[in-house]
């Protein structure tokens, strides 16, 4: 399925969550206070998409083991630009694309890191999947916004017939003389405006259009179809960078809040998406929601990062796999595999390898992510080194 979407607010969250018009009024009044989940989107071009099957993993008993040249999924958490610790880290898997592995990165390959044309250059030369960050999406805004002051430039310069400011002749003091209508007043309003550029716009302009390219490719979601083994766990598994709303189908979660979510309001049996950390992550409720599934319901396992607050997160059907690498701290992957048992699943774990960028949270939220958050009961992934 594939749908377009260029500007979200917060409403359409709502609208998405809720069921009934009680819900919506209540709903509504908690969006009135809140209205952290408003923002824009870069034109999306494919909004779930499934992994081609060739990638992904079968037991060895299976008849189309045979057609699978997937030895492992190797599922790597928010790299911001950390290129270093990106190799470091497939070398530590000793990942191979020529024996079958399979790269994918849950969002957030760009921005606070020293390399993030580094980083897409790598993920474009082995063939990796991705799903869209926020951090991706501000780069693509900002792109976008680069290229349009740069048409709007040129248009006003043709259509003046003016020559540019540089081309304009220099007083007695080496500056380029103002406009006749330009009175010392609305310079100085001016100069008030001018900001410097966002991190987001900087990273834009070290990208090349192959790179924004690339970046404006990826879905939002990411599905992928394992075969059912009673020796996994997983169930349904479905990759996106920041979570979902349970109780909402995949088709009609809002395409922001997939990007930014990190806790959840409840309104009545609805839940509203919040960007704020909240006192419990969405993912606990999520854990939650598919315990209390029906006989015959599959549950479905979320991969996701975006959350460094609360690091490295295991549950039973979810996987957060932010531990704040760009941080200092570590650059977790899950690896989903066939061994000789079946379909099995661990994580792995680099300390960082690229230098430390300072956090803008508080000191306390970025410590060690050894030690993951495990969220609910239920078997949990074995745990690398």
């Amino acid at each position: 399925m594939v749908r377009i979407f260029t500007f979200l607010s917060f409403s359409s969250s709502i609208r998405f969550c809720l069921t009934n018009s009680a819900q919506h009024i209540m709903a509504m009044q908690l969006a009135k206070g809140s209205g952290k989940l408003s923002g824009k989107l870069s034109p999306v071009k494919t909004f779930i998409a499934d992994l081609p099957k060739h990638f992904i993993p079968q037991p060895y008993c299976s008849p189309s083991a045979a057609g699978s040249t997937a030895k492992r999924l190797v599922i790597v958490g928010d790299v911001h630009g950390a290129r270093k610790s990106l190799e470091t880290l497939l070398e530590k898997v000793e990942f191979e694309r020529a024996k079958g592995d399979h790269l994918i990165f849950v969002g957030d390959l760009v921005n606070k890191g020293p390399d993030t044309p580094g980083v897409i250059d790598l993920a474009i030369k082995l063939g990796a999947s991705a799903v869209r960050g926020n951090h991706d999406n501000a780069v693509l805004l900002a792109a976008s916004a680069i290229e349009a002051a740069k048409v709007e430039s040129l248009t006003v310069e043709v259509a003046s017939g003016e020559p540019s400011l540089s081309e304009k002749p220099d007083n007695d003091e080496g500056h380029a003389e103002p406009s006749e209508d330009q009175d010392s007043e609305k310079r100085k309003e001016n100069a008030l405006e001018v900001k410097p550029p966002s991190t987001s716009a900087i990273t834009a302009a070290t990208l090349s259009s192959h790179h924004i390219d690339w970046l404006a490719s990826l879905p939002l979601m990411l599905r992928i179809g394992l075969p059912p083994r009673p020796e996994s766990s997983l169930g349904n598994v479905v990759i996106v960078h920041a979570g979902l709303v349970p109780g909402i189908s995949l088709e009609q979660q809002d395409p922001y809040a997939i990007m930014h979510l990190r806790s959840l309001i409840q309104s009545g049996d609805a839940f509203v998406p919040e960007e704020a950390a909240g006192e419990e992550g969405w993912a606990a409720e999520w854990d939650r929601s598919q315990e209390k599934l029906g006989e015959g319901e599959t549950p479905t396992t979320v991969i996701f990062g975006h959350d460094a607050k609360r690091r490295l997160q295991l549950g039973k059907y979810i996987f957060g796999l932010d531990s704040a690498c760009v941080y200092g701290n570590q650059l977790s992957a899950l690896i989903i595999e066939t061994t000789a048992t079946g379909i099995q699943h661990r994580i792995v774990q680099v300390q960082c390898a690229d230098p430390a960028v300072t956090p803008k949270m508080k000191k306390d939220t970025v410590g060690d992510s050894s030690q993951a958050k495990t969220l609910g009961a239920g078997d949990k992934p074995k745990t690398g080194e």
